[in-house]
């Protein structure tokens, strides 16, 4: 390292006996008697082969030297912490580098090591936990393979997995594992220690940004404050964070408190719906057997023209172009059942439809909604091919027509995979 001079790229530590934050600018801010209880620490933990402090982001051992040109403290990596680490110091020299090798080949960080244990700890103080449930780094072996989980328990008469996640994990580890815990019916949590969102415009990290998705754009912290709040109250408290409106908001929440997504993970908040979502659902909700009456309607369709820009339409003319009876007939064939109609089944809501001349425009999107929500077999029904064959003879509605344009906004998720197929079928 001659000829370079060692930034204080490290800005945080966390002490592991307190799980206490210290920052560079507070190592740096110590009076000469508090900087040498930590060094002290830090070298009777090293002799102890055992970590005192670890780096924030990474969670590996780190130690406080002075740098040499000004003697002020500043923390560094022992070896053996990972390279891709953002606030990675680079490998000590001399004599630090001899007596830093005890760290070196472990196979996980002393911070992972020490909120799994902590992670055990309040599970097991919480009643919701079946008593003698609580595992900790074992290999959990099924049929479809094995995996060695961070902490397992029955929590809530439900098995559930906790994987704790710092900054290094990459995205096909995460898939796998969830994967493996999806397949054996338990819910998964991946728990982070003291996140810290990042400022304005800034990005998360691959690793929790990863996590986030996973937890329907939610992500789980314990700090000092949730460890000693579990510790009193005899439950697991987390943090839960989100976005809302681009800014990063935060709570405290019990795990017992936590909705669970089919995949089997967690979430707190969930985000706001996307303006089709939102859109669709009070639109069910205005609509019953006889249609979707106004006003509801007239209100709902103003809205759709005006988040399309649709020039010179108004509610009016998306009622008189059956908009409003195109989009239930779209919805029936997505949900499975018949939306705005007093039909028995697809197959009667789709006759119906198709029953009316100036609706024949829309039979070819019609049949290819069908494939894509996979309602295939209503199309081979020959009542509705004898409909289908009648219609399709009339000019059709193509995608960038006002129908097209309509159907794509309202219902893109089915639509995904669409230009990857034939644009005849």
């Amino acid at each position: 390292m001659a000829g370079k001079q060692f930034k204080r790229t490290l800005k945080r530590a966390i002490d592991l006996e307190t799980m206490l934050t210290i920052s560079s600018d507070a190592l740096m801010g110590m009076s000469k008697d508090e900087y040498q209880v930590v060094r002290r620490l830090a070298t009777r933990a090293r002799l102890d082969r055992r970590p005192r402090y670890v780096c924030g982001l990474c969670g590996h051992a780190v130690y406080a030297p002075r740098e040499g040109r000004t003697g002020q403290p500043y923390w560094k990596h022992h070896p053996g912490a990972p390279e891709d680490c953002s606030w990675w110091t680079g490998m000590p020299s001399g004599v630090d580098a001899v007596s830093g090798r005890q760290f070196d080949g472990a196979q996980e960080s002393p911070l992972h090591a020490k909120i799994k244990n902590i992670v055990g700890e309040l599970l097991t103080a919480d009643r919701r936990t079946k008593p003698e449930s609580v595992v900790i780094d074992e290999y959990l072996i099924t049929e479809g393979g094995r995996r060695r989980p961070d902490v397992r328990a029955v929590y809530d008469g439900v098995p559930v997995v906790v994987e704790v996640q710092l900054a290094t994990t990459q995205i096909p580890i995460i898939i796998q594992r969830e994967d493996f815990y999806d397949s054996e019916a338990y819910r998964l949590l991946w728990l982070t220690w003291n996140f810290e969102p990042p400022a304005a415009n800034g990005r998360l990290l691959s690793s929790f940004e990863d996590i986030f998705y996973s937890h329907n754009k939610n992500l789980f912290s314990m700090d000092n404050q949730t460890v000693q709040l579990s510790r009193q109250r005899n439950e697991v408290i987390l943090r839960a964070f989100w976005v809302r409106e681009n800014l990063w908001q935060s709570k405290l929440v019990g795990l017992h408190e936590l909705n669970w997504l089919s995949s089997g993970r967690a979430f707190a908040v969930a985000p706001k719906p996307h303006w089709h979502e939102d859109f669709l659902a009070r639109w069910r909700a205005a609509t019953g057997e006889h249609g979707t009456p106004r006003p509801e309607r007239g209100t709902l369709l103003a809205e759709l023209a005006d988040k399309l820009s649709l020039i010179d339409v108004d509610d009016r003319t998306l009622e008189e172009a059956d908009i409003d009876s195109l989009i239930n007939c779209l919805l029936s064939l997505l949900d499975g059942h018949p939306v705005g109609s007093r039909q028995k089944n697809l197959v009667e809501v789709l006759n119906t439809f198709l029953n009316v001349e100036r609706r024949y425009r829309f039979a070819r999107l019609v049949r290819r909604f069908s494939e894509l929500a996979e309602r295939k077999e209503i199309l081979e029904t020959k009542s509705v091919q004898r409909k289908l064959e009648v219609a399709l003879n009339e000019k059709q509605d193509d995608p960038e027509s006002l129908t097209g344009r309509i159907a794509l906004a309202l219902f893109p998720e089915a639509f995904a995979s669409r230009q990857k197929k034939s644009p005849s079928s």
